[in-house]
């Protein structure tokens, strides 16, 4: 009898948490998308603001300013400008000549400042805080991976840009990567630069997805009660191989800024909103390597769970001014102080010759 009281409570408790599942799903799917009605307008919404290249895919072109305004149905989310340097990225106040520190970043949207105006990033907020004694680079491009990275330090791209020897690089992640290194959860990528593991298990180039395409099918192994993964989908989470790739292509790339900036210290920001094996998996992957990983829940409280406080509102999910500053507060304290602290003996960074 006791056996089966036993049962019936657990019965009972299972029945519970299915149906406040499926009222949550149910409630979830009756609920107005967000965003449903939201528009681009602006020259960001016009054909032309980008250039097709065969190393890193698309570029927005330079030498210009592109407006960009999303509106919902109720409000005008942001309306902003975007400044777009002669090197085809986002403008940062004008670098120092004989800087203590050479800050590069690497990332998407989310580095690139969507949303935001050019003195609101995380780079330009950083140079500013550096009070002229920080070089900083925006390498942010919209919609784009760590590929990209890898592809534009393989041609050559950023560093005939560069006015300085990095000492410290940052890259931006966020889960989409690992889908987008194949270019599954990039349907506008369609030039991006392809890799595929060798044998070895290195990051080699292949050409790029509109010459070979590859769309592999995410496995289940991630489990299917985690309520983060059924809100925000199995697809955004991606496979073993797909997490494999796009470690080796990150350890590459720190491996290409290695040849000419030996004591470069490579740096990757966690912004993820939910747990996955996943994700541990790359993570332990590049601290294999010694690349340290940094989750921005060290510095950004409870962000998973008031993700409306961190972000541009729920109609855009990029960080917004206030946590673009805190971005640029963390890797100033606790990345380029840090490494000046412990690594006194460092030399300064050196000019590189460059084409303008």
């Amino acid at each position: 009898m006791e056996r089966r009281a036993r049962w019936l409570f657990l019965g009972i408790n299972v029945a519970a948490v299915l149906l406040a599942v499926g009222a949550f799903l149910l409630y979830r799917s009756l609920q107005p998308v967000p965003g449903s009605d939201t528009h681009f307008e602006g020259t960001i919404a016009q054909p032309g603001v980008y250039d097709v290249w065969d190393d890193m895919g698309h570029l927005l072109k330079p030498n210009q300013r592109v407006t960009a305004r999303l509106v919902s149905p109720y409000r005008t989310v942001y309306d902003v400008t975007y400044g777009i340097g002669p090197d085809g990225f986002r403008v940062v106040p004008p670098n120092p000549a004989d800087p203590d520190a050479c800050v590069v970043l690497f990332g998407d949207s989310n580095t690139f400042g969507i949303g935001v105006q050019d003195n609101q990033t995380y780079a330009w907020q950083l140079a500013e805080r550096g009070k002229g004694r920080l070089a900083v680079y925006n390498f942010g491009v919209p919609g784009t991976g760590p590929h990209e990275m890898l592809a534009g330090l393989q041609s050559g791209r950023f560093q005939k840009i560069l006015g300085c020897t990095p000492t410290d690089v940052v890259y931006f992640f966020i889960v989409e990567h690992i889908g987008r290194v194949t270019g599954r959860l990039s349907p506008w990528d369609t030039h991006g630069p392809r890799y595929r593991l060798d044998a070895n298990g290195k990051a080699v180039r292949d050409g790029n997805f509109d010459t070979r395409p590859h769309d592999p099918t995410p496995d289940l192994d991630e489990g299917l009660l985690g309520w983060r993964r059924m809100v925000y989908g199995i697809d955004r989470v991606g496979t073993r191989e797909e997490t494999e790739l796009t470690a080796a292509i990150m350890i590459q790339s720190a491996r290409e800024i290695a040849r000419f900036a030996p004591k470069a210290k490579f740096h990757v920001l966690f912004w993820t909103m939910f747990d996955s094996k996943r994700l541990d998996e790359l993570a332990s992957d590049l601290t294999a390597a010694g690349i340290v990983v940094h989750p921005v829940q060290q510095f950004l409280p409870g962000y998973r769970d008031h993700q409306l406080r961190y972000v541009n509102g729920q109609e855009d999910g990029h960080p917004n001014p206030m946590t673009h500053g805190k971005f640029a507060d963390y890797i100033l304290k606790q990345i380029v102080a840090k490494r000046r602290s412990t690594d006194a003996s460092a030399a300064p960074p050196v000019k590189l010759s460059h084409s303008p």
